[in-house]
């Protein structure tokens, strides 16, 4: 990506909720608002990602990723595309507190976004290899033959560290659980009609359990499965607009050797 293009991405995309967009159209946001704590032990696949070029500073959760083998992470393209220096960002595991130095950090020694990746959000994926392997459990990938992990209605758990609230950055991994529906129902932030590239995760009646800014990236699992990575949805994060949208992990998987 040129200069101008990644100048261009970084005005347009909110890789990790650092940047204040109008409108509704899609823009990335990830995190938790609502749901409830959870720890790294209970989720031993996410990931911390943070880059050093944040606003926040050094200890700035950047984005979150799943740990898809002992060396690489699965995250959203844009989380690469709207960092300065991508190859500067590093790897956290086994850490619930972002602001602690629990768990293990590895750098990153190679990138591979999805070739189909637009910064409209379509094919959101990219794999980060690590300098060495972590010690935490891989969580495997959905691929064609689990279908039926997305289907109308069924529940799936997001995590993040990302914001809690419009303005409050959470400290603590959180967790939430939502139900997967037809894109239409995450309008206006689905971006596409095709369910063969996004996934649309809504809450529970009388909740407003949705990501928001601050962790894109995150994994989306069912049945203890990847089955999506945060794209898009409540930036804002209030209750106004409590919907979740990720990329679809059967769709992404094969581009880029997984699976």
């Amino acid at each position: 990506m040129s200069k101008p293009e990644r100048r261009l991405t970084a005005a347009l995309l909110t890789a990790a909720g650092l940047l204040a967009v109008t409108g509704v159209a899609a823009t990335p946001a990830a995190a938790v608002h609502q749901g409830s704590a959870t720890t790294a032990q209970a989720a031993p696949f996410i990931v911390m990602i943070k880059n050093p070029d944040a606003p926040e500073g050094k200890d700035s959760a950047w984005c979150g990723g799943t740990l898809v083998a002992p060396a690489k992470v699965l995250t959203a393209a844009h989380c690469v595309t709207n960092a300065a220096r991508p190859s500067a960002m590093t790897v956290v595991g086994g850490r619930t507190d972002r602001l602690s130095t629990a768990g293990q950090v590895r750098r990153i020694t190679a990138i591979e976004l999805d070739p189909q990746y637009t910064t409209d959000l379509v094919h959101d994926a990219a794999v980060l290899t690590l300098d060495k392997e972590l010690p935490y459990k891989p969580l495997r990938v959905a691929t064609e033959k689990d279908a039926a992990l997305y289907a109308t209605g069924r529940t799936a758990t997001v995590y993040g560290w990302g914001h809690t609230d419009g303005t409050t950055q959470g400290r603590t991994l959180r967790k939430a659980t939502l139900a997967l529906s037809p894109l239409a129902a995450c309008e206006p932030f689905s971006n596409t009609t095709d369910p063969a590239l996004k996934v649309c995760g809504t809450s529970a009646k009388g909740r407003t359990d949705s990501i928001c800014p601050g962790d894109s990236g995150g994994p989306l699992v069912a049945d203890g499965v990847l089955i999506g990575i945060v794209s898009t949805g409540n930036k804002y994060c209030d209750d106004q607009y409590p919907v979740s949208v990720f990329t679809k992990v059967s769709t992404v998987a094969p581009a880029l050797g997984l699976g």
